[in-house]
């Protein structure tokens, strides 16, 4: 089995089942935290879906994730924190360089300020290393057009909408152990002009160490954001 059809496979299983941790929400993280998080979360959410999709886009967006465990563990974590409980955020750099009609990648940049915390204590670990946008794994951009219509006797304004997807890969480590990630972003443009990206995100990470024979020693799932 490919490495794009699995991480196709194992996306789709983890992106409807995140780690009750992600619901409590602690100080701790990169950034500000759980609570500085849902906060720009919610901030980007705000914005509502994209209603004016541009046929391109040029631009950094700036955010963050957070994820928990949903199955395993991964010798990255260690032993000051409790892998089922971790809450695990990071800050993102996204680069879109994206015409519609396009070929080839539209998505550069990076994840990096990486620290999981255990959900309910003060128990943190800072992750070293740096995710990239991995070109080879798959990425896209779209934009739908709605016409405009009437509907029971009310004109309903056409509707530019827009999705994307892409993923990053790179190894972390925490006190010698180390750990190969790769995460599927997708989700939708949200504000005017598409200026957030929101959506969720799943994958997992592979001691190096002791790999599983499985697709991921520990499969993580959760959300991002980022805005420009």
């Amino acid at each position: 089995m490919s490495k794009t059809i699995m991480m196709s496979a194992v996306s789709i299983g983890l992106i409807t089942s995140l780690s009750g941790c992600l619901a409590t929400g602690t100080g701790g993280g990169a950034g500000g935290g759980s609570a500085g998080f849902e906060a720009a979360y919610d901030a980007a959410t705000g914005r509502a879906p994209t209603g004016d999709m541009p046929t391109s886009l040029s631009g950094t967006y700036q955010g963050q994730f957070k994820v928990g465990v949903n199955t395993g563990t991964a010798e990255m974590f260690g032993t000051n924190v409790d892998p089922q409980m971790a809450e695990i955020i990071g800050d993102l750099d996204i680069d879109v360089a994206w015409t519609e009609g396009m070929s080839g990648n539209p998505f550069s940049g990076t994840a990096s300020n990486i620290v999981a915390t255990e959900a309910g204590t003060s128990n943190s670990v800072a992750i070293a290393g740096t995710l990239t946008v991995d070109g080879v794994l798959p990425q896209s951009i779209s934009r739908v057009h709605t016409p405009a219509s009437v509907i029971m006797g009310h004109s309903v304004p056409a509707i530019d909408s827009g999705a994307f997807m892409f993923h990053m890969t790179g190894r972390l480590e925490n006190d010698g152990n180390q750990g190969d990630a790769t995460l599927q972003f997708g989700g939708s443009f949200f504000g005017p002009g598409g200026n957030a990206m929101v959506g969720a995100v799943s994958g997992g990470i592979n001691d190096v160490s002791n790999p599983s024979t499985q697709i991921f020693d520990a499969g993580i799932g959760g959300t991002f954001y980022a805005t420009r």
